[in-house]
């Protein structure tokens, strides 16, 4: 709703301000009441202020029904019960969530050393001066004895 400053009212501004507070000019707001007053006076607004006064006799005769027996009970167990469900949902799902990461971790690690690693399956053959492993070349330099029993 657009703020707007006391000074001569419009037809359109008291019927909207009817509207929003009711047909007693002593319940609008401060700043435009004396120029409401003013207008009323002037122009015969007495049909918009009758119109919003009829509505506010309406809205004075609505009575509130009374709370049922244990209402308030049965609402506050229930909120408890949901609280304790949610607590349950929040922390048992953080165990959850690592024994995902776990899995993930593991999934990522047996990729990696099947990608990374070099076959042991392999049909080609290697010939081998005696000084290579699967780690790689040791060198030409190195002297491998074996021993016979």
């Amino acid at each position: 709703m657009v703020e707007h400053i006391a000074g001569p009212m419009s037809a359109e501004r008291f019927a909207e301000l009817a509207d929003a507070y009711g047909g007693d000019i002593a319940r609008w707001p401060q700043p435009v009441r004396a120029a409401a007053r003013e207008y009323a006076k002037n122009s015969g607004a007495d049909v918009t202020l009758e119109r919003a006064a009829d509505l506010d006799a309406l809205l004075d005769t609505y009575v509130l029904k009374t709370a049922h027996e244990g209402l308030h009970g049965r609402i506050v167990a229930k909120l408890a019960r949901r609280s304790r469900i949610r607590n349950w949902f929040r922390f048992g799902s953080a165990g959850v969530g690592l024994v995902g990461i776990g899995i993930a971790g593991a999934l990522a690690g047996s990729i990696a050393i099947a990608v990374l690693a070099p076959s042991l399956t392999s049909e080609t053959t290697v010939a081998s001066d005696g000084t290579s492993t699967i780690f790689g070349d040791i060198g030409p330099d190195v002297t491998i004895t074996q021993e016979s029993q």
